[in-house]
């Protein structure tokens, strides 16, 4: 650890760069000292709080050579992830950003091809692995505690039901949702899946309306016999559910949902406890918290090994294509890697 404060610059302030913006308000390593949105009024609202400069574009925040920085945060709307990261990457910054990178893997490929010239870290957002419960139960299963590993099912369902605006730019359930889903059976199992397959189907028709489900069941298999499953729904009333389970030949492993508390009433009724989390900003605190910590650790030499490595990024987002083809076409996908573990399949685009 080192008392060494980094400096960094804020893109975005939505809903995840408010999340960021707030961990890193509670962080003594990190300093928010530049905070560019499109939107002047929010940019210079942010700034304010931190102390910091507001800025229309993160190319006027970087020609401002009176303000400093270490590194950059990419929080954007999804579409313009690759322009800003691009932008930060050229300059030689580290950068940090929300997935995914692009919804294009070329594009994605070619910025981690940028990073690695430039000679700086590129780090992408995949906070579940941080979690405190997905991690206990990672280390489990790899220290064999159920034995010889058969089965991994996630949940993932959402509270509230994102806005219509949002859904439309955010690259569609697959890559919005799935993606970390997909990293968790990845990282949990430690190999690559072999083929998908993927059923969706709708039941809120403004999802309809802009050509996404709301609803999945996706399969993918292991070579070594492994299955995995994902369950997302756009819609959980009862609270925003995050579950994994895996079953072994030993035993199992669950990772239940979080609550405030762990009290639980019992009378004539029946039982009460308290509700799921509200949404992810709730459910992930400590794990976007140490995200930003992660980040911080490899601009301070801490480090100079990313959790989230250019392997996985590719490969998730290819897992997510193939999904989404299934879903699309009916049919199964088959997935191969090359030499070096990079997964790939088809090049068309549906």
């Amino acid at each position: 650890m080192t008392n060494q404060v980094v400096r960094v610059a804020l893109c975005g302030t939505g809903r995840i760069g408010t999340v960021h913006y707030n961990n890193i308000a509670g962080n003594p390593r990190v300093e928010v000292v530049a905070v560019i949105d499109v939107a002047q009024s929010a940019a210079q609202d942010y700034a304010d709080r931190a102390g910091a400069k507001a800025y229309t574009s993160l190319l006027d925040a970087i020609n401002d050579t009176s303000n400093p920085f270490d590194g950059v945060l990419v929080c954007t709307p999804t579409p313009t992830h690759i322009e800003v990261v691009r932008t930060s990457l050229e300059h030689g910054y580290n950068t940090f950003c929300e997935k995914p990178i692009s919804l294009n893997i070329e594009e994605s490929d070619e910025m981690y091809e940028l990073a690695k010239k430039k000679g700086v870290h590129l780090l992408c957002a995949f906070q579940r692995r941080y979690d405190p419960s997905f991690m206990k139960l990672h280390k489990m299963v790899q220290d064999g505690a159920i034995g010889q590993l058969q089965k991994v099912r996630t949940i993932s369902r959402d509270n509230p039901v994102p806005s219509i605006p949002y859904l439309s730019t955010s690259g569609g359930i697959f890559h919005d949702c799935a993606s970390h889903d997909i990293d968790l059976l990845r990282w949990i199992i430690g190999e690559e899946p072999i083929e998908v397959y993927c059923y969706g189907t709708n039941f809120i028709p403004a999802i309809a309306d802009i050509d996404d489900v709301d609803n999945v069941e996706c399969m993918l298999l292991w070579e070594n016999g492994i299955i995995g499953s994902i369950d997302i729904s756009r819609k959980a009333v009862y609270g925003y559910d995050q579950r994994i389970t895996c079953l072994g030949d030993a035993g199992m492993v669950t990772a239940n949902n979080k609550k405030d508390t762990t009290v639980e009433l019992a009378t004539e009724s029946g039982f009460q406890e308290d509700p799921n989390c509200y949404s992810f900003p709730t459910r992930y605190p400590v794990a976007y918290d140490d995200e930003i910590s992660h980040f911080v650790d490899l601009l301070s030499g801490v480090t100079d090994t990313p959790v989230i490595k250019y392997l996985d990024v590719h490969n998730n987002a290819t897992i997510a294509d193939a999904l989404e083809h299934s879903c699309r076409t009916g049919s199964p996908v088959t997935l191969s890697k090359d030499s070096n573990g990079f997964l790939y399949t088809f090049k068309s685009k549906f």
